[in-house]
């Protein structure tokens, strides 16, 4: 039978989850087309549909390898993973390995968030804009959605994050200052634990053409930008940064 992991990133990441080895199955299917994404090919599959997804016996062999190698945790990314029907399974899969595990989401389905938290070690969940701009950035409306799962993400603490990549193009100071105010206001109306800004890279394969020709993010921009959502959140950190 197939498992939802379309890939495994080959070796152990330092970097996916933070202060663990970890090892990085991609979950096949989106629901956003944010058009600079690093995984189209990811996203152009429904999660329903597994054609070219790994077998389940092939997730066994690959969590035996990472954990003889000293791997202790594991991250699943996507594409977007809550949005199949196998999330489950896979997260019980590698627990049942002895991983610890992380989640990566867009936060666009909370219930399915919320029901999977007690199996999770960590999460972290995409501000990708200010809620207005969901729509037209992202393809994804249902905003209340999102707040939904920042509020549960929130109440977990440090076992949570945000993130954001940041564009030059789209993320200015008033773009930032909106999505502070936003998180900051979601559940309890208490700041963020953590919040991770990252730089944007552009490479030929980004869905969006223009993307593709946008300039790497400064780092001077991405430490201006911090700096404004530190109301907002407990600790901000740009990712790469040392």
């Amino acid at each position: 039978m197939l498992s939802p992991v379309a890939a495994i990133l080959p070796d152990a990441s330092m970097v996916d989850f933070p202060g663990r080895l970890a090892a990085v199955f991609f979950v096949q299917g989106c629901n956003f087309c944010c058009g600079y994404c690093h995984n189209p090919d990811l996203r152009r599959s429904p999660a329903a549909d597994l054609a070219g997804c790994l077998p389940w016996s092939g997730i066994d062999a690959a969590c035996r390898r990472f954990r003889d190698n000293w791997t202790d945790a594991a991250v699943i990314t996507g594409g977007e993973p809550t949005g199949s029907p196998l999330l489950v399974p896979l997260v019980e899969r590698l627990r049942a390995h002895g991983f610890a595990v992380k989640l990566d989401t867009n936060g666009s389905r909370p219930d399915v968030l919320e029901s999977l938290l007690p199996l999770l070690d960590y999460v972290a969940m995409d501000i990708k804009f200010p809620p207005a701009d969901y729509p037209r950035r992202t393809g994804f409306a249902d905003t209340a959605a999102l707040g939904h799962s920042i509020a549960l993400l929130k109440a977990r603490g440090p076992a949570a994050e945000f993130r954001t990549t940041i564009v030059a193009a789209w993320h200015d100071e008033a773009a930032i200052s909106s999505m502070g105010e936003w998180v900051h206001a979601a559940g309890d109306g208490t700041p963020a634990a953590q919040w991770y800004l990252q730089a944007f890279r552009p490479h030929g394969d980004l869905p969006d053409p223009a993307c593709r020709n946008f300039p790497e993010t400064p780092p001077p921009l991405l430490r201006s930008l911090a700096a404004l959502l530190r109301p907002h959140a407990l600790r901000t950190a740009i990712r790469g940064e040392f």
